[in-house]
């Protein structure tokens, strides 16, 4: 028996096109155009089956291996793509585009799963003067031999699961920044180490939660939480990295047991 096409609602509109940001995800064309005539935006796009509604004989044999979802009108079974895209994907269909589209919908829910997590999380408002003091740079002037007998445990936190670069930038920031910022945070701690002690248990938790959602890629729990910092306090994602990898050296975001 065929499956039957829904009628998606506006809100399920909604959160297809705010997945991709406005782009269909295959070639980058805007999915919203405004014609000289119109006074209103045009819709250009479509919503695409990526386990297709009722695979033909050829798709089933190229999805051998693959099966169904439960649901497959599901809002995780669809995407928007623009029409050509979506024509091309249908009548061309191919294995390792199907799979493309998987791991570009999978990034999508993985996203819209650490903004939802982002908003349920609070930081203490003394996180605000540590990042000005980034953003400000004064008195940034690290002395590396503070740092030469710490350091070393890095690679053991970072040993598995993160990018070159990523690892390059942490460790980086960390030369750069780590003693000027621990530093100015003892000087909070004197007049109220429980805020300390409160936003150090806060991002740590919110690691926990990151790394439970993204088991072994250290590259997006780092980045979930810099922007996370950045949503919270307003402050930029630049200063939000920089202080991501200085409670990597801190202890508070990962450890040798997550490699």
């Amino acid at each position: 028996m065929a499956n039957s096409r829904i009628k998606y609602h506006a809100n399920e509109h909604s959160i297809l096109y705010m997945e991709t940001g406005g782009t269909c995800p295959l070639c980058a064309s805007p999915m919203m155009f405004k014609k000289a005539t119109s006074k209103h935006p045009s819709i250009g796009y479509e919503i695409a089956h990526i386990y297709p509604l009722n695979p033909n004989n050829l798709q089933k044999d190229a999805l051998k291996g693959y099966p169904p979802p439960t649901d497959i009108n599901a809002l995780e079974n669809v995407i928007l793509l623009c029409p050509n895209c979506h024509t091309r994907y249908d009548k061309d269909f191919k294995i390792e585009e199907y799979l493309k589209i998987i791991k570009i919908k999978n990034k999508y829910i993985d996203e819209a799963k650490a903004k939802l997590t982002a908003t349920q999380h609070a930081l203490q408002d003394e996180i605000h003067e540590i990042l000005d003091l980034i953003v400000s740079g004064n008195s940034l002037h690290s002395d590396l031999s503070e740092n030469t007998l710490t350091i070393s445990s890095l690679d053991k936190k970072l040993k598995t699961g993160i990018s070159p670069l990523q690892k390059r930038e942490i460790w980086k920031d960390i030369v750069d920044f780590f003693v000027p910022i621990r530093n100015h945070i003892r000087l909070i701690e004197q007049r109220d180490q429980a805020a300390i002690r409160i936003l150090q248990n806060q991002i740590n938790t919110y690691y926990l939660v990151m790394e439970k959602q993204n088991p072994g890629n250290k590259d997006l729990v780092f980045n979930y939480i810099a922007k996370w910092i950045s949503l919270k306090t307003g402050k930029s994602i630049m200063a939000s990295r920089i202080l991501t990898s200085f409670f990597v050296q801190n202890c508070e975001i990962f450890d040798a047991s997550s490699n």
